[in-house]
């Protein structure tokens, strides 16, 4: 017996104590857990005046309810003999689910709030997440859409009847939600019902995705490679990147696969290619390697971030481990299908970035993610993204020996690009690199640009009284002269580190990486979830201060947010 929640809203909810109290075990959205067992750290940080965030999380619980476990999207469980599957189907909040089984012989869907019936959806007011917004509106067309294509017998509501006719409800709802979305938005489409751009023969252009995702296919039509697969559109993904709550993280539902298949013949993705690591980018990297069997391939300075996202503090990670398949060298040159690819390392929007160039009928294409912006050309800075001084220039001449025709971005696609930007791309690049120099300190070298020259690696450990945490340091030379850089652990009483200090003495732009063990002693008492430690470092001559940090997790959910078990 367990109580498995749908989402958070105390409605659903407020009873979940005295279920608790009985011994009566509670599952709850994995993306929603904090809004239960961390519920009062939760309020305790909840923004209440310059209200942009309009999502309806006022509407959790205001005491801490044990739970057991999480709800895993897309996962299966068991309980009581009754095998559930777990689909996200965001709308009333952007956490909810709802739980698929076969009973009896017929299959049931026990929705939550997703519908109330056919053509009514409980509430309007919690369909909106950001001012003004018509986002959770898209979002639960989504959701209606994709419970579609599982064709449940039954559709059980938490507010409502429970329902026969599915596929007369699911319509009726989609429709008048999209007559709704349609009058809001000045008459236009939900991204739902955008189709693919063909860009050449063999390749699609994803439009509607929030960030643009690119299918090439097979010369048979029945395979593909995919660059990039992220959140199925901007409203979905929108919520959390702008208006971040504590305990929250980007959600992924699945998106365009149905139509690749039904309207393309795609039968197989045999591998994604990343254009570089951020998560709008790669969110949806877990869902083909578990669902599809579809494969990895990165360029190899990524390999290290996607498969171990708690290791730095850097813009965009997403939290969930992504195994890589097969790494790319810089300049690499490889064949698929009878098409031709050259690989390059192209720094500047961030480190882990690459650019994939290939020609198809007769065009010069470039694979370009977040470097490249017609028609302006300027550098995509962002600097706690690793940045050098030079490197936009390193990418932009890339780009202006090959200038490719066609630039498949990760935010838009851009074809006819004039060769004259590529010169333009080139000399904005140059003039960044001139005022990174006229603006810092004739001796800052990166540390102006760069804030993790120095770093304490993995960035978040989970960890506990007793525990001793196995650290690197990882130290790269930022000036343009020999220098010592010297360090000494700062950590919280009892806590101890062995080596406490170190110095080592470098060349410029020379790195080097240390070994360090962190000891928390066993009678320490974790006050807060996370417990910060950092470095006082001297470079050279000068102080330079407790620049660097890393973060303990003393919690259940690990350093990547959210405890995945996926198992009643």
């Amino acid at each position: 017996m367990g109580q498995a929640m749908g989402h958070h809203h105390r409605d659903q909810a407020q009873g979940d104590q005295r279920a608790a109290d009985l011994g009566i075990p509670i599952y709850v959205p994995a993306h929603e857990r904090h809004l239960f067992d961390q519920a009062e750290i939760y309020w305790s940080n909840k923004q209440l005046y310059d209200m942009y965030n309009v999502r309806n999380t006022y509407f959790a619980l205001g005491q801490n309810v044990p739970v057991t476990d999480v709800l895993v999207d897309y996962q299966s469980f068991e309980v009581g003999g009754l095998a559930f599957q777990v689909l996200p189907t965001p709308g009333h909040t952007i956490g909810s689910v709802s739980l698929l089984s076969d009973i009896d012989g017929k299959s049931f869907a026990f929705s939550g709030d997703l519908l109330y019936g056919p053509g009514k959806v409980q509430t309007l007011h919690d369909l909106q997440y950001n001012y003004g917004a018509i986002d959770g509106i898209e979002a639960t067309i989504f959701s209606l859409s994709r419970l579609e294509q599982e064709r449940p017998d039954w559709i059980c509501p938490s507010h409502g009847s429970p329902m026969t006719k599915v596929s007369r409800a699911l319509s009726e709802t989609q429709k008048n939600l999209r007559d709704f979305y349609r009058l809001q938005s000045g008459g236009q489409l939900a991204a739902d019902e955008i189709d693919f751009t063909p860009v050449a023969s063999r390749l699609l252009f994803a439009s509607q995705s929030c960030s643009s995702f690119y299918v090439i296919l097979s010369q048979d039509g029945r395979r593909a490679l995919f660059v990039d697969y992220g959140a199925p559109n901007f409203g979905l993904f929108q919520p959390t990147n702008m208006y971040f709550e504590p305990g929250e993280r980007v959600r992924f539902m699945d998106h365009s696969l149905k139509r690749l298949k039904d309207q393309y013949g795609v039968e197989e993705i045999e591998a994604v290619i990343p254009s570089h690591y951020h998560d709008d980018h790669i969110n949806g990297v877990p869902f083909l390697q578990q669902q599809c069997g579809t494969e990895v391939w990165a360029y190899k300075n990524m390999k290290e971030i996607l498969e171990h996202p708690e290791g730095e503090l850097i813009g965009c990670v997403f939290p969930d481990p992504i195994k890589v398949d097969r790494t790319f060298d810089d300049e690499e040159q490889f064949s698929w299908e009878g098409l031709d690819f050259a690989v390059h390392y192209t720094p500047g929007h961030c480190d882990y970035h690459m650019a994939m160039f290939t020609k198809m009928d007769g065009k010069r294409i470039a694979f370009s993610g977040d470097n490249v912006w017609p028609p302006m050309f300027i550098p995509s800075l962002i600097y706690r993204n690793h940045v050098h001084r030079t490197s936009h220039q390193i990418t932009a001449a890339l780009y202006r020996s090959y200038r490719p025709e066609v630039l498949c971005s990760g935010h838009g696609l851009f074809t006819n690009v004039a060769p004259e930007g590529y010169d333009m791309f080139l000399s904005n690049s140059e003039r960044l690199t001139e005022l990174f120099e006229r603006l810092l300190p004739e001796d800052s070298g990166i540390t102006g640009i760069e804030p993790s020259w120095f770093q304490i690696y993995p960035y978040q450990s989970p960890g506990k009284p007793g525990d001793v945490l196995n650290y690197e340091i990882r130290i790269r030379n930022p000036l343009d002269r020999q220098v010592s850089v010297a360090f000494q652990w700062k950590l919280p009483d009892g806590w101890s580190a062995e080596p406490a200090a170190d110095t080592v003495l470098l060349k410029s732009g020379e790195s080097v990486r240390r070994s360090a063990a962190v000891t928390i002693p066993g009678s320490y008492n974790f006050s807060v979830p996370k417990q910060l430690i950092t470095c006082d470092i001297i470079l050279g001559d000068r102080a330079a201060g407790e620049v660097a940090e890393a973060v303990v997790e003393n919690s259940p959910y690990g350093p990547s947010g959210a405890k995945i078990h996926g198992q009643l």
